[in-house]
């Protein structure tokens, strides 16, 4: 069966995402091995997956310090890490490489490959199309203002590709016409970040009081403090209960309400089963993730302290939990009184319940992991075949 090399990027709900289709691959007989920075190869310690640590992840990045993601940028875009993922191809052998769709350099890597490349999206496309573009001009005005090579357009960089897998509902993804030829559909993979564990709840199970989830970003770079507690304090007052689950924000800088527990990660799905609706910072997999329990999101979009980093596609992320009416949103910047008003009006809103309920069905269906996996398959099966 087929050997995929994955060119990895780990920010934000990536690596889940990632894990998910790489262990649908293996169900199906394919084995896979990722490639990525050093963060990437701790996430992955104790998975079933060899994570290989790309050694020139940093080796640029004192070239990059005036830009706030400036190691990000030269890890995705210095020419020695796709230089490092060339060599690894060469004694890996692959019969296809995945690339995720943030990781420039890779991706203008590709056609060296010599086998077929994919590109993965872990989100929306034609909702957040502009974005890609402007993101990848930045990636390319950084990378020659280091004295490197520019980057090629979109066009190349992802329509290019032999495949370019998008692991959302096309009906999801709004208006428009496919960009590329290359373009696939799948469905959203539901996958536990892997530093998740389950939180035993301390309330009973037959207690009727509304219980909330606050979760925001796991990336450390839009991670906010000031954001956590104005949602703490909004729910604090409320007949409810709350866990709150602060990734990359150490709990102890909390001031935690009498109402609340907060945790460092904790396995969303069982507390999900529990909740009345979710407070999230738009990030797509929770969002979906809240769908498959029928319960709404109430987002606070993804501005961080310094708003050169929020991610983009926050926003259309809480589009579409507006339009779909599975939700409300918020700037991430909000009082604690217009977040204290929006959980009220969560928890008065049969409709978002029932609006969830029917989009959850239409995730569940779509089996995003599988869906992905066996268009990777193909690729692989075509080098098998000869073709």
């Amino acid at each position: 069966m087929g050997r995929f090399l994955w060119a990895c990027y780990d920010g934000g709900g990536n690596m889940p995402y990632g894990l998910g289709v790489a262990r649908a691959l293996t169900r199906l007989g394919h084995s896979v091995v990722f490639a990525g920075r050093p963060e990437m190869t701790a996430k992955l310690r104790g998975t079933e997956f060899r994570a290989v640590e790309l050694h020139q992840a940093y080796a640029n990045a004192d070239r990059y310090q005036d830009d706030p993601r400036g190691r990000t940028l030269a890890y995705l875009t210095s020419p020695a890490v796709a230089e490092e993922l060339l060599t690894l191809a060469g004694s890996e052998r692959p019969d296809a490489v995945v690339i995720d769709s943030n990781f420039g350099g890779a991706l203008a890597a590709a056609p060296r490959f010599g086998v077929p490349t994919a590109v993965i999206l872990h989100s929306f496309l034609r909702r957040t199309l502009p974005s890609w573009h402007e993101m990848m001009r930045h990636q390319s005005r950084t990378r020659t203002a280091q004295g490197f090579e520019p980057l090629p357009g979109l066009d190349e960089l992802f329509g290019g590709r032999d495949l370019f897998m998008v692991n959302t509902i096309d009906g999801f993804d709004g208006a428009g016409e496919r960009p590329w030829p290359n373009v696939r559909y799948g469905g959203p993979i539901l996958e536990d970040d892997t530093q998740a564990r389950p939180y035993d709840l301390p309330w009973p199970a037959d207690d009727p009081t509304p219980l909330v989830l606050v979760s925001f970003t796991t990336d450390a770079i839009q991670n906010s403090v000031a954001k956590l507690q104005r949602a703490l304090d909004a729910l604090a007052t409320l007949p409810v209960h709350v866990l709150a689950t602060t990734g990359t924000v150490d709990p102890d800088r909390i001031v935690v309400p009498g109402n609340a527990r907060v945790v460092a990660f904790a396995t969303h799905g069982p507390v999900m089963r529990r909740a009345s609706f979710v407070v999230n910072h738009a990030g797509y997999g929770t969002v979906m993730r809240a769908l498959t329990h029928g319960i709404g999101v109430l987002c606070l979009t993804g501005e961080a302290e310094d708003q050169r980093v929020a991610a983009f596609d926050q926003p259309r992320t809480a589009d579409f939990v507006v339009e779909h009416g599975v939700g409300l949103s918020l700037p991430g910047t909000a009082a604690v009184e217009d977040i204290r008003a929006a959980a009220r009006r969560m928890l008065d809103d049969h409709a978002v319940r029932a609006n969830a309920r029917r989009l959850g069905e239409l995730v569940r269906r779509s089996g995003g992991a599988e869906a992905a996996a066996r268009r990777l398959a193909a690729l692989a099966d075509r080098v098998a075949a000869g073709t």
